[in-house]
């Protein structure tokens, strides 16, 4: 995984304005992996794909980041800084992980973890939306019981409570919950922080940024957009003074 330059960064902006929020997730982190195939993306992990993006902001925007929520009680705005360290809990894994196993009371359970396949289901099927554990179950790949196989939908709820127990241990960056704390009535709630959107975002301010001073440099210099492009951010800064900006 790497970094991507200005131009191709500019680019995955103007392709997602006609995405979908997952799909500009993964358009990204195809361009940034290498990975042609969309499909490859959205098999890995929710928490590799996460820990990914998050590493990826680090790179293109810096460590530190600005957060803004509102308190659900009262509605003030709350602000706060925290930095990617402090929010990557789980390392870039290998691509592609292995599927994992569970031993517990006789009963032995083959899964992998929840990816972005499994995301697009549930955000387009209302049967899985208001049945989520189905979810659950497709991530089982294989089940026994003593030398007996079988059907996923045959587990008691206990041991697949300890699957998902496990997948949640095993993929951590899949569910960043922070506790936040209002300032003016004192009300405690957790949120979801939320890299995909978080970083959309960001690319969107910068983009949109990025569009207007390069628009202020062609005109003042006769420049390409091209040319301006392939300038670094600290060179476009000084020709903007230069330019008056």
């Amino acid at each position: 995984m790497r970094p991507l330059t200005t131009a191709e960064l500019l680019l995955v902006w103007e392709t997602g304005l006609q995405q979908s929020p997952l799909e500009r997730s993964l358009h990204l982190l195809g361009k940034a992996c290498a990975i042609a195939d969309v499909n490859e993306v959205a098999s890995m992990s929710i928490g590799e794909r996460d820990a990914r993006l998050l590493q990826l902001r680090g790179w293109m925007f810096g460590r530190q980041l600005l957060n803004v929520a509102h308190c659900p009680r009262c509605n003030e705005r709350v602000e706060w800084e925290s930095r990617v360290d402090e929010l990557q809990l789980q390392p870039l894994p290998e691509q592609g992980g292995r599927p994992l196993q569970l031993e517990q009371e006789g009963y032995r359970v083959r899964f992998r973890l929840p990816d972005s396949h499994d995301m697009h289901r549930l955000l387009h099927d209302p049967f899985l939306r208001a049945q989520p554990r189905q979810i659950l179950l497709s991530c089982i790949l294989e089940t026994w019981l003593e030398e007996r196989q079988l059907a996923a939908e045959e587990l008691p709820s206990h041991i697949l409570d300890a699957v998902q127990q496990r997948m949640s241990e095993e993929d951590p960056q899949a569910d960043i919950s922070l506790l936040l704390d209002c300032p003016a009535c004192r009300h405690q709630w957790e949120a979801l922080f939320d890299i995909s959107s978080y970083l959309w975002a960001e690319i969107h301010q910068w983009a949109l940024r990025l569009l207007q001073e390069t628009g202020l440099l062609a005109k003042t210099f006769h420049w390409s957009e091209q040319d301006i492009l392939n300038m670094s951010a600290r060179r476009r800064q000084f020709y903007l003074e230069m330019a008056g900006a």
